[in-house]
């Protein structure tokens, strides 16, 4: 089975780093190299070629909802789910308007995550390989 590439682009190292473990103890991601800017997620994404980026929506410069519009401009680009530490409407709104393909608060991460990456691959062979290994 092809695991899911994935990118985090957030400006705290610190959630950033968490999100990466997280996700790095589950074989089913590859996890690339962390993108701390706009412009870096911008870079990373043309030469890594990301499945899923998880985007944080507030940054300085360029921030997620720019960055979610111009990749999902691009030619097979990922699924994008934009993260924030404010759960508002207007937030959730912004980023289906600029192409996210989920939202998901930072601080449910962990517990919403199951239910995005269901609604995201669940006619993958990602999400039926995964559900006959556990159950």
């Amino acid at each position: 089975m092809k695991r899911i590439r994935v990118m985090v682009v957030d400006d705290s190292l610190q959630f950033a780093s968490a999100v990466g473990q997280f996700l790095a103890c589950n074989g089913n991601f590859e996890v690339l190299a962390s993108a701390n800017s706009g412009g870096e997620a911008l870079a990373r994404a043309s030469t890594d070629r990301p499945d899923l980026m998880f985007i944080d929506i507030s940054m300085p410069g360029m921030n997620g909802l720019a960055v979610t519009s111009v990749i999902k401009g691009r030619e097979a680009a990922p699924k994008i789910v934009m993260m924030t530490l404010e759960d508002g409407e207007e937030h959730r709104i912004g980023a289906m308007a600029a192409g996210a393909d989920a939202f998901l608060p930072k601080d449910d991460f962990a517990h919403g995550f199951p239910a995005v990456l269901d609604s995201l691959f669940a006619k993958s062979s990602f999400n039926q390989e995964s559900r006959v290994s556990h159950g």
